[in-house]
């Protein structure tokens, strides 16, 4: 009785054996699903903001900082919104006569430093606070220490002039001055507080909408008289230019029209109606 159960089992295990391999079971793939802390992360964008993009940073600063060898140096640095400066630094006791410069200022990575471009003499590194600048050592580090206040300028708060009831006369088109002619034919626009803009572009009258934000401008499409023109030329570069505008500057100096706070597109001064 033995023997025969030996050999039945025998002949299950050769069967075994010699049967197919079994098969690899494929696993349908499911989406992978992102818990709900993830999806928050994800919703979340990060926050972009800071000095160069948040702040209304263009404008005078002035502010005496410490001499090492004299009563102080006054300095007044005015920036731009096509990144370009003037600074001006006296020093107080030993020469009334102001150090005047110009140039181009650039930002950090971060945007919250600008560095003076081509400063040879005197400190290039500020750091961009609300309404005022901290002057930084040539490490780009905060000045510590008892004087440390005196390492600011602040902007100065000035009546600003407002767009609205001027008449700007354009003065530049792409950096390139526009001539005079006679009569005067120069272009022109005038803001009003209903949000709607007018003017003269060379040739035509136009009419159109505009709208603010702080320093944010955009122009709505333009509509134009249709009286024939000998040369278009300016009036077409001054209308197309128009539409591409989306900030400004407005100072003592005049009005500037940019597009992403590169070199003025258009540049204009304050004339009489």
């Amino acid at each position: 009785m033995i023997k025969p159960v030996i050999l039945s089992l025998s002949a299950c295990l050769v069967l075994v054996a010699c049967g197919p391999a079994p098969t690899e079971t494929s696993v349908p793939t499911q989406p992978l699903t992102q818990s709900p802390t993830a999806q928050t992360d994800t919703a979340a964008a990060p926050d972009k903001s800071n000095s160069a993009n948040s702040l209304d940073w263009a404008g005078e600063y002035k502010g005496v900082v410490p001499c090492a060898d004299c009563e102080g140096i006054e300095t007044s640095l005015t920036l731009n919104m096509d990144q370009s400066y003037q600074l001006s630094t006296i020093y107080l006791g030993k020469d009334a006569t102001a150090f005047k410069q110009k140039g181009q200022f650039e930002w950090d990575a971060n945007g919250s430093v600008i560095r003076l471009l081509n400063q040879k003499d005197g400190p290039a590194l500020y750091k961009v606070g609300e309404n005022q600048l901290f002057q930084l050592d040539i490490q780009g580090q905060v000045i510590s220490g008892d004087l440390a206040e005196n390492y600011k300028l602040k902007k100065q708060n000035k009546t600003e002039p407002t767009l609205t009831g001027v008449r700007w006369k354009l003065m530049e088109i792409m950096g390139q001055r526009v001539a005079a002619t006679e009569p005067d034919m120069t272009p022109y626009l005038q803001f009003g507080e209903d949000g709607r803009v007018s003017g003269f572009a060379g040739c035509n009258q136009f009419t159109g909408a505009y709208e603010t934000e702080g320093l944010r401008l955009t122009f709505k499409p333009m509509a134009t008289t249709e009286k024939a023109c000998l040369n278009a030329s300016v009036e077409q570069q001054f209308l197309t230019t128009l539409q591409g505008v989306d900030n400004y500057s407005l100072n003592d100096s005049g009005l500037a029209f940019y597009k992403a706070r590169t070199a003025a597109l258009l540049r204009f001064s304050e004339a009489q109606p």
